[in-house]
């Protein structure tokens, strides 16, 4: 019999995968879906983001950023199944920028607070998969990525200015430093977890938490007849 091909979406790596593995397995393996832990108004505030810098130059956001143009808006990516793994990747990524050497930069905006370590902990394995997908395309032509980073996003000031609420914020540039080792080792981790057992429940997941609270209980109520 072949081994089962799972479909892995690099959004939860930051999050889902670290925080709570039984829900994880839960969702790839039987398709149980999972709300996620941003309010969809975080979205609504990414997607007008990515609206206002369609076809400008990085340089232009900020000074640190590589040159090239903003070219391409939350495209679609899907990767050949990883060697060494019964999964392949799938998902959208913010934006991708072609630089003036004709390779790309993979930049997403992130709303949260500058603190690089936390950004780099959290987001670094997304950006690899999204380097090796769109290098290791299923479909369609690979480009090459060289650059990869996060640009955080943290309002520091709102303010009325003529009827409309107006936030200021300093965005800040976090590179992240290519490391394909690490990235292989961690979705060979991943196959290998969803070819195992189901995972005991997350005793921190409040989704776990809520699940088990209609659990019948161990020991029955005593029939009083």
């Amino acid at each position: 019999m072949s081994q089962q091909i799972y479909k892995i979406s690099p959004s939860d790596f930051a999050y889902l995968w670290e925080e709570c593995k039984f829900c994880y397995y839960q969702k790839v393996k039987f398709g149980n879906s999972h709300s996620g832990t941003f309010p969809s108004m975080f979205g609504r505030i990414n997607k007008l983001l990515q609206n206002s810098i369609m076809g400008m130059n990085l340089k232009d956001i900020l000074p640190d950023l590589p040159s090239g143009i903003i070219s391409i808006q939350e495209g679609y990516m899907k990767s050949v199944v990883i060697p060494g793994t019964n999964v392949f990747l799938s998902g959208r990524f913010d934006i991708l920028t072609r630089l003036d050497n004709g390779t790309y930069a993979i930049i997403d905006f992130k709303i949260t607070g500058p603190d690089e370590e936390k950004i780099l902990k959290k987001y670094k394995s997304q950006l690899h998969a999204y380097k090796y997908s769109l290098e290791n395309p299923a479909e369609g032509e690979p480009i090459k990525i060289t650059k990869m980073g996060a640009v955080s996003i943290n309002p520091e000031e709102m303010k009325l200015v003529n009827g409309k609420i107006v936030f200021t914020t300093t965005p800040t540039f976090h590179p992240v430093e290519e490391d394909m080792e690490s990235f292989h080792d961690l979705i060979k981790e991943i196959s290998d977890f969803l070819n195992g057992d189901l995972p005991e429940a997350t005793t921190t997941c409040e989704l776990c938490i809520y699940r088990k609270s209609f659990e019948p209980s161990e020991k029955a109520d005593d029939i009083p007849f």
